[in-house]
């Protein structure tokens, strides 16, 4: 692992529990810096704006991911039961957590 975070002259850190009903999704969003989830309940699916086969990356309770947040995604709760995901964000100071997106095309919904 070689992670390194550098930020000039200073850096805002927020954190979210979001809760994802059966069905419900995020909306296709960036970041303006990197965001670490936590799956800590259930199963979300994630996709990318930039996967020409919108391929899902699927992540269950206890494991995470790192989104870089240069680009659009998606988050959907693709199961019957709920989700629950704590975020980290890092942020420039006093930027929005999320930039909306409009829907990039590659995928069915």
């Amino acid at each position: 692992w070689d992670v390194k975070v550098k930020a000039a002259p200073a850096l805002d850190i927020a954190v979210q529990t979001l809760v994802f009903e059966p069905g419900a999704q995020s909306g296709w969003h960036s970041h303006p810096g990197p965001v670490f989830i936590s799956v800590v309940e259930g199963t979300i699916t994630f996709y990318e704006s930039d996967d020409p086969t919108c391929a899902p990356t699927v992540r269950h309770a206890g494991e995470g991911f790192v989104d870089v947040g240069d680009h659009a995604h998606i988050a959907r709760n693709e199961t019957s039961e709920p989700a629950t995901n704590v975020v980290t964000y890092l942020v420039p100071p006093g930027a929005a957590l999320r930039i909306d997106q409009p829907n990039p095309g590659n995928c069915p919904f």
